[in-house]
């Protein structure tokens, strides 16, 4: 089955169609992810949609916003805020956990394959097939 990153910008007309896609796929995710950076320079997050893989495990899309919003511990943010809000009203589970930030990788291929890395050894994504 591959795997793969759909990558949304980062602004917030990209955080409406991130909220969007929750919306209209809350049946097929599987969960919604944040990615923090707290030892980074710049401390963001990323977040994305871990959507179910598709009929006859061929792929499995998810959809992510690289450095979208700004670290939410202690004080958490507006964006933090409505994408919580957005899957608690769908029901959607949501995790977190601490990453190398995306500037460690010499190109976002590289970043992405650790973050399916790491999501595979949570066990939060199917295995390698």
């Amino acid at each position: 089955m591959k795997q793969a990153f759909i990558q949304l910008g980062e602004g917030l007309t990209d955080l409406f169609e991130f909220n969007t896609l929750i919306e209209y796929n809350f049946q097929r995710i599987d969960h919604i992810i944040y990615f923090h950076t707290p030892t980074s320079e710049k401390k963001l997050s990323s977040v994305a949609i871990i959507m179910e893989p598709t009929s006859g495990q061929h792929f499995q899309a998810m959809y992510i916003m690289i450095n979208a919003l700004k670290y939410p511990y202690p004080t958490p943010n507006k964006k933090f805020e409505l994408i919580n809000a957005q899957a608690d009203r769908f029901d959607i589970d949501i995790k977190g956990i601490d990453v190398q930030p995306p500037e460690a990788f010499h190109d976002l291929d590289l970043y992405y394959n650790y973050l399916i890395s790491v999501l595979r050894l949570q066990r939060w994504i199917p295995p390698l097939q």
